[in-house]
């Protein structure tokens, strides 16, 4: 009997493909599924599984339970020539972002920069994903999301926060690769202890709490992750709150903590800004300096010998090239989940 490889590779195209079907047999509309699967897949192509595809399982919950609403049709309520407010009607993050995207890249077209605050939506995914396609369109974009108490408040013993991520991406010295950084507030990002659990890996020292408020490395008591940077991290993700929250009047923090945790909802909001930069110096110009900030910074001697300094991002674009003529390869924990789905829905995973 044959057995299959045990990490088999699957391309991006019959990835996206098999992510659209799962999502749509899900109660997804067809829209909708094609925008949360290629922001999945470009996640996982740049080696980032935490937010890829390993997030349908937890999707398709939501959209069973109505805490996604799959047939969402995110609008915009509220446009200034440099402000403007999107509504996600609790759909899929990708669709509200991509609205809000479109959005301030248009009005920084005309107005030099455009801020944009997205409100109820459930998860808007990788930032990165969403402030390199505005670098893409020459101009510096920053992300940043407010969701639900998942990080401890520094001094807290349970969660109080949320890991509210942060990007900011503009273009490099080349159109084909742009900078972008992407971090979470919290010591890993909350979808690395997610796949922490799934495969038992060790926590790294100082990223988590068990139960009783005391730090762990055990996945399977981790309940709290930490702060990165302790006040700094938490300060951060309480700010956050406040930008992407309290300024479209649909406060979640206060809401959830008062809330019991059985009981409450998963909502996020997003607060994204474009600043068009050949209103102020040329593309070329900004490129080259561009090029000469990253030579300055790659010149600098190495710490490691065999750890080369690296741009923000850069380690996601060479995963990504890799992965475009060699194949993603999915976790056992992914592929496992995603076949169980396939299953249910009578679908057949890529690489059966």
């Amino acid at each position: 009997m044959n057995e299959r490889p045990p990490h088999p590779m699957v391309t991006s195209a019959a990835l996206e493909r098999f992510a659209h079907a799962l999502l749509q047999a899900g109660g997804m509309s067809d829209a909708n599924a094609h925008q949360v699967a290629q922001a999945l897949v470009w996640a996982d192509m740049r080696g980032t599984g935490s937010h890829g595809v390993s997030r349908i399982p937890l999707y398709l919950q939501w959209l069973a339970s109505g805490q996604m609403k799959g047939d969402a049709s995110p609008r915009v309520v509220s446009q200034l020539p440099a402000l403007v407010m999107v509504d996600g009607q609790h759909g899929p993050g990708a669709p509200g972002m991509n609205v809000t995207l479109d959005a301030v890249t248009d009005g920084a077209s005309r107005a030099g920069a455009c801020i944009g605050l997205l409100r109820s939506t459930t998860h808007t995914g990788a930032l990165g994903y969403f402030t390199s396609r505005i670098a893409d369109r020459n101009m510096l974009g920053i992300a940043m999301a407010a969701s639900g108490p998942h990080m401890a408040y520094h001094g807290a013993a349970v969660a109080g926060v949320s890991t509210a991520p942060l990007s900011i991406a503009c273009p490099g010295a080349s159109a084909q690769m742009p900078i972008v950084f992407d971090m979470a507030s919290s010591a890993m990002a909350l979808g690395k202890l997610m796949q922490a659990k799934a495969t038992g890996a060790t926590l790294p020292p100082d990223a988590a709490m068990d139960a009783t408020g005391q730090m762990t490395t055990d996945p399977s008591a981790a309940t709290t992750l930490l702060p990165l940077g302790g006040p700094k991290g938490s300060g951060l993700a309480l700010m956050a709150e406040v930008v992407s929250s309290l300024l479209v009047d649909n406060p979640l923090l206060s809401v959830a903590l008062q809330t019991p945790p059985e009981q409450r909802i998963h909502e996020q909001n997003a607060v994204l800004i474009a600043i068009d930069i050949v209103q102020i110096v040329p593309l070329s110009r900004f490129r080259e300096e561009a090029q000469a900030l990253a030579q300055a910074m790659k010149t600098l001697p190495a710490a490691r010998k065999d750890a080369p300094i690296l741009l923000p991002g850069e380690r996601g674009h060479a995963h990504a090239n890799r992965a475009a003529s060699g194949g993603i390869r999915l976790s056992p924990p992914t592929m496992q989940a995603l076949e169980k789905l396939a299953e249910r829905f009578k679908l057949t995973a890529p690489w059966a």
